[in-house]
């Protein structure tokens, strides 16, 4: 096995083949490896660890809390609304994949989803989980930038969804769950999230975009031509066929 940032996997012989894969692709797009404590792929989902004792796992299967929310109709659930409820269209392109929690749901709700991860040792788990999902979904996960997805694809959508990280919010009411310390502490702010959003209006590739923003955020880049809001969150919804 590659020497390279090899010592940080865990693994045995039923998984020796997939550390080598996961070693090479992160060695492939220079991920940093200094956060991280170990990767460990001994059991059947892998489960990384941070220099703070912090463990991240993706597993659509058995987290019931993240992936498996209870649902109502496409109309009544406020992202299913947002969205368009299916009037312009079941093709969503995602452009900020993060956990998949958004991704998974819109799936469930009837949506075909295409979902971008910019980060190599996210995109790897989110890859190793939906190969693994005892369920169907109509979602595929696509290594790069989203800005690069945009300008390059030629693949038809209806709507684009954009869920940047959030603001950090100067009173914390409650701990958070330790892989969303994990995810933060890997991924970093979205710095270039008004670009993002500036070019998935600019690209037409869709006539409708939704913006995903905590509820009393400001807008991401200008005011929308409509929201949703629920209880904690908006979506900012751009477009002309509203």
């Amino acid at each position: 096995m590659d020497t390279l940032n090899s010592s940080y996997f865990l693994m045995n012989e039923k998984s020796e083949k997939l550390a080598l894969e996961w070693l090479q692709f992160l060695n492939l797009n220079r991920f940093d490896f200094t956060s991280i404590k170990q990767i460990d792929l001994r059991s059947e989902f892998a489960v990384m660890t941070d220099l703070s004792g912090n463990k991240f796992s993706i597993n659509f299967n058995d987290d019931r809390m993240s992936y498996h929310k209870k649902k109502s109709t496409l109309k009544q659930e406020i992202i299913g609304r947002a969205m368009g409820a299916g009037r312009h269209g079941l093709k969503i392109l995602d452009l900020s994949a993060g956990l998949a929690i958004d991704a998974v749901f819109l799936c469930q709700l009837g949506f075909v989803v295409k979902a971008i991860e910019r980060n190599p040792l996210i995109y790897l788990a989110l890859k190793d989980a939906i190969q693994k999902v005892n369920t169907e979904l109509n979602l595929q996960f696509f290594f790069g930038s989203a800005q690069e997805f945009l300008q390059n694809s030629n693949d038809k959508i209806d709507v684009i969804y954009f869920d940047p990280m959030f603001p950090e919010k100067k009173k914390k009411s409650a701990r958070p769950r330790q892989e969303m310390v994990f995810f933060k502490t890997l991924v970093g702010a979205d710095e270039d999230a008004e670009k993002v959003l500036e070019l998935a209006l600019a690209s037409k590739k869709a006539s409708r975009v939704v913006v995903k923003r905590p509820l009393q955020a400001p807008f991401l880049l200008k005011k929308p031509e409509s929201k949703i809001e629920g209880k904690l969150i908006r979506f900012d919804i751009y477009g002309v066929n509203l």
